[in-house]
């Protein structure tokens, strides 16, 4: 729970110093969220991650993977982060890595953490250095260049994208 609150007090500080005017809906998503009412936060996200709003699609994998609104449902909870991060959401790319570091929904995989993780240090996520540093231990210098490459592919193929 502490990690969950730590993940999204970080989001609130990104968005807050961004400067950028956020989705109206997602603001009163996140107004909903901040009064701990899940149920109507949820809905208000969902609405606008349907449409393709980032943010959105991350607050959703957040909130359905620690059952906040509806049941948990770690299944689509990766599915939302995978659309979230397929947009360079950086925060999706820390909870991708955390995913796969932990084995929640998929097989636990450090190599396959090491590169979200990389993916998020790169985009600038304060505890990413720290999930990496974590990981060096367990991965070969090999496993590590692996990682990093299949970041690299992500992230050119991210930017063709645009």
């Amino acid at each position: 729970m502490q990690r969950t609150l730590t993940l999204i007090a970080f989001t609130l500080m990104l968005a807050a110093a961004s400067g950028a005017k956020a989705h109206e809906g997602y603001d009163k998503g996140i107004q909903a969220y901040s009064c701990v009412d899940y149920p109507k936060a949820l809905s208000l996200f969902k609405e606008y991650a349907e449409q393709g709003h980032g943010l959105s699609q991350y607050m959703v994998g957040i909130m359905l993977e620690q059952g906040q609104g509806a049941a948990e449902d770690v299944s689509a909870a990766f599915s939302w982060y995978m659309k979230s991060a397929q947009q360079g959401i950086t925060d999706s790319y820390f909870a991708l890595g955390d995913m796969y570091s932990r084995g929640v929904h998929v097989a636990k995989d450090p190599t396959q953490a090491y590169t979200w993780f990389e993916l998020a240090q790169r985009g600038g996520h304060k505890l990413a250095k720290d999930a990496l540093n974590s990981l060096t231990a367990s991965l070969s210098a090999e496993q590590m260049a692996e990682a990093r490459v299949a970041a690299d592919k992500w992230t050119a193929k991210l930017s063709a994208s645009k």
